[in-house]
Parts: structure tokens; C-alpha cells; sequence
């Protein structure tokens, strides 16, 4: 008995403060690797913004990973994680625990079953055979640097001790299912830079009240970012018109870039080509045809190119009155159609808050984070994964990879 307490205590002690994505990876990693491994949650179960991803189908990774989905302001960073644990070892590590993945849209992994509860389920019951100390309902107020060790302190004032802390709080993204602010606070406590969070990956406002009259309307569409006159970023795909902007496939693409710059004072305008498959001339050509039924109204000419609401709401932006005769129409007014049709400028309102957001951009700047180890370069032992860093990929399961792989090196780190 003596023995084996003598050998329980030469093992290094790792605290692990979140039980998300990262946290539970760093988590079984960690006490892979000998270490003894207290998790610290705050919410009442592990994983619940895991059961949420993918429409509940938890989109664990995609086929494409690639550094080149992922922004920050130090996008080497992503390219030194995945060196050193990248999507073959994500696949191989959820095989090992018994989860095979299956490959759908836009390469897409998802597990074979389709439910996000098999991830968590399966994690939960490696780190109970890890013998993983859980703690649900323990928010950590405090860390603090104490005779060589981690000291945490929970808001119920109990202290703990550890020899390296892996700091995996998450971001502040939906902040419904318990996100807060609480790991970048317990960073910059510590001395680290964090870059202010904005919402990444959720709709558009538009300030023009006329098109909110298209709410519930789908077209594929290409939509441009301006930034001082000059193209900043496009995508292209299903674009959904709401009460109060956009959403969809296409505008969530363009979303980080938009909210980026709208939190520097940047001048935005978003441009959106309903024809992207079709050249301004040919679209011209078309046009000019169409505006040959002299006495035909201009809506219903082009009742055969776009759907009726959209038609009519298109040509109103441009200052055509739907039931005006096409011979009526002047040739700046056949102009200012066609601009609508193919390059219709718009104005972004204010951003849209955390809790319609994917991802929070920004966070811990990577610069004070070795990308080998995933430790902290202000305090020794020190470990932050997952969305905590400055670190944010698009939509597809690229932010979970990034949470795998840093919560995976963190974890290897931190017990050896």
C-alpha cells in the first residue's frame, strides 16, 4: 500500500480547466501518459458545445485540412501544430477509441453514427478508465504561480495545487451553452496579450431596410467584401435573406472579415452578384432582349430571369417602379437594374452578437505560445489550447481540429 502511494505521488499532477474539445483531448493524453489528471468544468456535463456541432452530428474534422482555412495573425503557428499532430493522427487517435469516421459534403468527417453523444459518451468513458478525476460545477476564479506550482482556486474558494495546468477554457461563443469570457481573463491575469474576441462564422446585418423584405428567400449568389475599395474577400454558394441581412453558406463564409473589419472602423460595403455564372455583357445581351417588350411592365419582363419578390425588390433598390413600362425605362435606369442584378452594393450594419456566432476570433496571442508544446512562454507549465488562442478556422470542422491537435499536444506535454 505504502508502494503504491509512494509511486501515485511521483506522478505529476496536470489540472485540466475546461471540458470541451481540447480539454477532453488533453485530458486522455495526460493521463496517457502517467500523469495524474483533475478535469475542471463549469458546466453540469462535459462536451456540450460538442453535442451541439454539426447539427448534433459533431463534425470532428474535415478530409481537406489545411493551414490555409485558418486565420490569425500568426497563420505559422497553425502549420507547426499540424506538423506535429495533424488530421492522420486525429483519425487515428478517434479509431483508437472506437470511433471510425464517415465522409460527407465538402469533405466533411463526421463519426459513422452520426451523433454527437457517441463523441462525448466514448470520451467520457476513456477518462473514467483513465482514472481522470472529473469535477463538474467548478469555475476557476484564479491561477496563481506558487512555490513552482499551479495553484488553482474555484469560486467556491476551494485551492488546489498541480504541477502543470492545462488551460483549456474555450472561447466565448455561445455563450447559451456556458461560453464566457472566463480563459482569457485567467490569461491576461497571468501576463498573456489577448487580442479582443469578435463573433466569427454567423449572419450579416444590412443596414437597407428594403431588402429585409426579402427574408426567407434562398439564391446561389457570389458575395464580395470592400474594404476601402478593394476586394478583401468573396464566396460563393446558397445565400439566405433574413429580417434583418444575410445568412447562409455565403454570407457566413465572409463573416469573419466583415466583423474584423467593422471592429477596426474599417469603410465596408458588401457586393453580391445574383448571376455569378454569367459575365456582365452576356447579362446585358439578356437584358436587352428582355427590355424589348416595350409595353410589357418592367416587373413582369423579368418575372422569367429571378423569382417575383426578388424582382421586384431588386428593381425598387434601383429605382424602377415594378409596373412601369420597360419603353419608359431610360438607359441610366436599365443601367442601375443591370448593377443591382450583377453587383449590388450594400452596406453592414452593426456586428451580431456571440451567441449566433460558430467561433470567437481572437484571443491568446500565439507569439507568447510554443506551437510544439502548446506552453505558455510567461509561465512555466503553463499549457492554453483550443479556441482560447488567436486562432479561428472556417466553417467545416476546422476549429475542431484545431482544438484536437492543440488539446492533444498540451496533454502530451504537460505529463512528461
Amino acid at each position: 500500500m505504502n508502494e503504491h502511494r509512494m509511486k501515485n505521488e511521483e506522478r505529476k499532477s496536470v489540472a485540466i480547466i475546461g471540458g470541451g474539445a481540447s480539454g477532453l483531448m488533453a485530458a486522455w493524453h495526460a493521463a496517457s501518459g502517467g500523469a495524474r489528471v483533475t478535469l475542471f468544468e463549469k458546466q453540469k456535463m462535459l462536451g456540450r458545445k460538442v453535442r451541439a456541432t454539426g447539427n448534433g452530428r459533431c463534425n470532428i474534422t474535415n478530409r481537406n485540412i489545411d493551414a490555409s482555412f485558418y486565420h490569425g495573425r500568426n497563420p505559422q503557428f497553425v502549420r507547426n501544430v499540424f506538423g506535429r499532430f495533424g488530421l492522420d493522427d486525429t483519425i487515428g487517435f478517434f479509431r483508437r477509441i472506437g470511433i471510425p469516421f464517415v465522409e460527407l459534403e465538402g469533405g466533411r468527417l463526421y463519426p459513422a453514427s452520426l451523433q454527437a453523444s457517441t463523441v462525448t459518451q466514448i470520451f467520457e468513458y476513456e477518462l473514467e478508465r483513465l482514472a481522470v478525476d472529473i469535477r463538474l460545477h467548478r469555475k476557476i476564479e484564479r491561477l496563481e504561480e506558487r512555490d513552482g506550482r499551479l495553484r488553482l482556486i474555484t469560486a467556491g474558494q476551494e485551492e488546489s495545487d498541480f504541477d502543470a495546468v492545462v488551460l483549456a477554457a474555450g472561447g466565448c461563443a455561445y455563450p447559451q451553452l456556458g461560453a464566457s469570457r472566463s480563459g482569457y481573463e485567467l490569461a491576461a491575469a497571468l501576463g498573456h496579450t489577448v487580442h479582443e474576441p469578435f463573433p466569427a462564422i454567423l449572419p450579416i446585418n444590412i443596414t437597407l431596410k428594403a431588402l429585409h423584405r426579402l427574408e426567407g428567400i434562398k439564391r446561389d449568389c457570389s458575395v464580395s467584401v470592400m474594404r476601402s475599395g478593394r476586394l478583401a474577400e468573396r464566396s460563393s454558394g446558397e445565400l439566405l435573406f433574413t429580417k434583418y441581412g444575410i445568412s447562409g453558406p455565403a454570407a457566413l463564409e465572409v463573416s469573419r472579415t466583415v466583423n474584423e473589419s467593422l471592429c477596426a472602423g474599417d469603410t465596408l460595403e458588401i457586393a453580391i452578384d445574383f448571376f455569378p455564372d454569367t459575365d456582365a455583357a452576356d447579362l446585358e445581351v439578356l437584358l436587352s432582349e428582355l427590355w424589348s417588350a416595350g409595353e410589357r411592365p418592367a416587373g413582369l419582363s423579368l418575372r422569367g430571369l429571378i423569382r417575383d419578390r426578388l424582382c421586384d425588390t431588386l428593381l425598387r433598390i434601383a429605382g424602377v417602379d415594378p409596373a412601369v413600362p420597360v419603353k419608359r425605362l431610360s438607359a441610366d435606369s436599365k443601367k442601375a437594374v443591370a448593377a443591382a442584378l450583377k453587383d449590388l452594393r450594400l452596406r453592414p450594419g452593426a456586428v451580431r452578437p456571440f451567441n449566433e456566432a460558430v467561433v470567437a476570433a481572437g484571443g491568446v496571442d500565439v507569439g507568447e505560445v510554443n506551437p510544439a508544446t502548446l506552453e505558455s512562454g510567461r509561465i512555466h507549465n503553463l499549457y492554453i489550447a483550443g479556441e482560447l488562442l488567436d486562432i479561428d478556422g472556417d466553417s467545416g470542422g476546422y476549429n475542431l481540429q484545431f482544438a484536437w491537435s492543440t488539446g492533444a499536444l498540451a496533454g502530451m506535454a504537460a505529463s512528461s
